[in-house]
């Protein structure tokens, strides 16, 4: 009798048995006991039998990625020991997957993280080439029956299963032609009288015939319906599968018997009909595709030297040779070579490793590195790639806002649709058996095509996935486009004061104490510049005519001030409390402390003027949602806030980063979904915190990889606009669920009732999803207009 296995579901005469369960062999018997051993047993509670029967690879089959040269070519990070590598693995097919593949680290010491995306059947693997050779990597995942393909052959594939698809249409076609020329002595048997034996050897060509069409034109729906079924996974493959089936089997009984002439004219022209249907859906996605354009709009800048001058430039102009600054914080946008005399690189960003790495002088740093004090001179070696940087942003993502809250439910309802629809189906055929055997077979057969829980499936990541295009245009740039529905639910805005509200570009400087020096306006300028803070740039714009200085070990304390040696004399700038002044009440503007060595100088007072329109936007806020304001700064500005603000208890001054995350902390504990709005820089915390944290980039310099979103310093004023539309998608996403489920409710009285035939409902069923997927891109972009995006 045969069984399943445990590990993978597959049926086997012979089987092993271990640990009182059933195994096809000694394979899954490893994979199971590697994962027994390392307390991942879990993994068999997430799904039935999920693992996957795969070819195993010969153990020294990946022995060739060792080679220097060609590690280098495949690998996309590798600094010292710790490498980092995107695979693509086409057996990824479920949570479990998922699950397996994320805990590598527990298979293997080796492993330092891994991500998945599903969606590209993509995994992104950190490991540690001490522990792990990248050949050792790729025999673990073929070992756990999950064979990878490097990244770059999966690229070269694509092209080759679009040729596939037009063969298999081609061969589709030609069956179905002739199998309907061959049919002609009956749809004219009224008017022409033919020999009975010629007309016996047409439906048996025609048989013969049909076994191409389904069995090659047709096969993938049997291959992965079958797959599905021994996975114990319902799919919309299986209903056509059985319909086709169904159409075969009875075709052949009426002809074998003499009964009948079958119906494999509708058979031929059903699968010949899917397949231009599978053809045409995917020229449309392609055509209205945002995922190939969506990074472009990605707002990075970053300082260039041209010719002993500083430029702010967009990181997609930068080229080879070019010469950059990146300060402190500040993320590393192309693979680069060191001319500084040595660095300290955080590439927590690419490998979840938050230990700094040191840098010397004429080493190569990789592009999404973090810089750790003293601001870097560096010479760019390969030209920057937006998108990779995008990629990296997303990886960092919480597994659970990979997808939106609606487009979960609509997979779950979409699994279930399935299994209604073959209930149906099946009542269906029982009931024209009983009561008119000759629409039994047409009725079951049409049932199972028409209806399609596609629609239902693709209305959220079309309708999103354009909103977030339009949005990126717009210089407002979504980590995932699952924050859209974030947007929708926001019932708290909280706004960052100095450097959000306030423009960093536009103040007032004054220095209070006895007048500086020029050399000592250098050293605080020196100081100043390596700082991204608001203030301090503003420091830097007022010492303009003054130069600068090297700076050794520069430090920065979040919601404090910096610290460096300038010249060998020790500086620290900041607030009173950080240089250990006292601080002056009566002034009502904010505060820098300068103290070089151990004499407190002065301060500078700096007052700051708000964006243009920040009024008009924070007053647009709160029509549909409440607005609070966190300043670091003193409460000089409470006058002016409270004006705009409608309750006072909203407004809070001298707030630390820790305050900020509290405050976003106690907001969500009285339920409410939380928008944090700052910079980046002194509520990286906050920012974390909300459930969905924008930053603000000035020049669109800034990048905070803590943020669920980036939006340009100019558009923000904007924002009203931006969380609008978002609605506004989220209203078409409703409006396509019901068109998808009007379709299959109409469709499916008629299939239901027998007036409709399987060839014109292999016809609708891509036709609905393709309506669906027009009907959401066209409405989101007429919606942007209407909202002048």
């Amino acid at each position: 009798m045969s069984k399943t296995c445990y590990h993978c579901g597959s049926p086997s005469q012979s089987w092993v048995r271990h640990d009182d369960k059933d195994f096809c062999c000694d394979g899954c018997v490893m994979v199971y006991d590697i994962l027994k051993d390392n307390d991942m047993g879990a993994y068999y509670d997430i799904e039935k039998a999920p693992g996957i029967r795969n070819k195993k690879a010969p153990i020294d089959y990946y022995d060739y990625l060792d080679q220097e040269d060609i590690k280098r070519s495949v690998l996309d990070f590798h600094d010292g020991n710790i490498s980092r590598i995107k695979l693509y693995v086409p057996a990824i097919h479920c949570s479990s997957c998922i699950w397996l593949i994320e805990n590598m680290h527990r298979l293997h010491k080796g492993v330092i993280s891994s991500t998945v995306n599903f969606n590209r059947r993509e995994a992104a693997i950190t490991f540690n080439e001490d522990e792990l050779k990248l050949s050792e990597l790729m025999g673990l995942l073929a070992s756990i029956n999950y064979k990878p393909h490097i990244k770059t052959e999966e690229q070269k594939k694509t092209a080759k299963r679009s040729k596939r698809l037009l063969v298999k249409l081609g061969v589709a076609g030609f069956l179905f032609g002739n199998v309907m020329l061959l049919s002609f002595p009956d749809y004219l048997s009224d008017d022409i009288a033919l020999n009975p034996e010629i007309i016996a050897w047409f439906k048996w060509i025609s048989v013969l015939l049909s076994i191409p069409a389904m069995f090659f034109s047709g096969n993938e729906y049997f291959i992965t319906a079958w797959k599905n079924i021994k996975r114990g996974i319902v799919s919309i493959d299986m209903p056509i599968a059985l319909g086709i089936i169904a159409i075969f089997v009875r075709s052949l009984f009426e002809i074998a018997t003499d009964n009948g002439s079958g119906y494999l004219d509708s058979l031929t022209g059903l699968v010949f009909f899917l397949l231009i249907g599978k053809w045409y859906q995917a020229k449309t996605y392609e055509a209205l595709s945002f995922d190939n354009d969506y990074s472009s709009y990605f707002p990075l800048g970053i300082t260039r030297i041209a010719n002993n001058k500083e430029e702010i430039v967009p990181i997609s102009e930068l080229q080879t040779g070019d010469k950059i600054q990146v300060r402190n914080g500040e993320i590393i946008p192309a693979d680069a070579k060191l001319l500084s005399l040595g660095a300290s690189i955080d590439y927590s960003f690419i490998t979840g490793e938050s230990v700094p790495v040191r840098k010397e002088k004429e080493e190569l740093i990789y592009a999404g590195g973090r810089v750790i004090g003293n601001a870097l001179l560096l010479e760019v070696e390969k030209k920057a790639e937006t998108g990779y940087l995008a990629e990296l942003w997303k990886e960092r993502s919480d597994a659970e806002e990979q997808e939106s809250m609606i487009s979960n439910t609509l997979n779950v309802v979409s699994k279930y649709f399935t299994i209604a629809i073959i209930l149906i189906s099946t009542l269906t055929g029982i009931y024209w058996s009983l009561y008119d055997s000759s629409k039994a077979v047409m009725a079951f057969t049409s049932v199972l095509i028409i209806a399609c829980p596609c629609a239902l499936a693709l209305s959220v990541p079309f309708a999103f996935g354009h909103a977030g295009r339009i949005l990126g245009k717009n210089h407002f740039y979504l980590k995932l486009t699952a924050i859209i529905e974030k947007l929708t639910k926001v019932d708290a805005v909280v706004f960052d004061k100095t450097g959000t509200l306030t423009d960093p570009d536009h103040f007032e400087v004054q220095f209070e104490g006895a007048e500086l020096d020029q050399y000592t306006q250098s050293i605080v300028k020196s100081l100043a510049y390596q700082s991204r803070h608001p203030l301090s740039r503003a420091l830097v714009k007022h010492l303009e005519k003054v130069g600068t200085f090297d700076v050794l070990d520069f430090k920065e304390v979040e919601g404090a001030g910096v610290e460096a040696m300038v010249m060998n004399q020790y500086i620290q700038m900041g607030s009173a409390q950080f240089v250990g002044a006292r601080s002056d009440a009566k002034n009502q503007s904010a505060q820098v402390y300068i103290k070089l060595d151990d004499k407190v100088l002065g301060f500078y007072t700096i007052k700051n003027y708000y964006r243009p329109n920040w009024q008009s936007m924070v007053k647009t806020v709160q029509e549909f949602t409440e607005v609070h304001i966190l300043s670091g700064d003193n409460d000089a500005e409470q006058g002016v806030l409270n004006e705009i603000v409608n309750h006072k208890d909203r407004i809070h001054f001298y707030q630390t980063p820790k305050d900020k995350q509290s405050y976003v902390s106690q907001l969500k504990k009285q339920g409410k979904t939380v928008m944090m709005v700052g910079d980046g820089l002194n509520d990286v915390g906050a920012l974390k915190e909300a459930q969905v944290g924008i930053a603000v980039a000035d020049d669109v310099h800034q990048f905070s990889p803590s943020s669920d979103a980036i939006i340009s310093a100019s558009e923000l004023m904007h924002l009203p606009k931006f969380i609008r539309f978002s609605r506004s998608a989220l209203k078409i996403v409703y409006v396509a669920i019901i068109i998808s489920f009007l379709y299959n409710v109409v469709g499916l009285s008629f299939a239901v009732s027998g007036r409709l035939s399987p060839l014109f409902a292999a016809i609708l069923m891509p036709l609905s999803s393709v309506s669906v997927v027009v009907f959401t891109s066209i409405s989101v972009m007429l919606s942007g207009r209407r909202k002048g995006l």
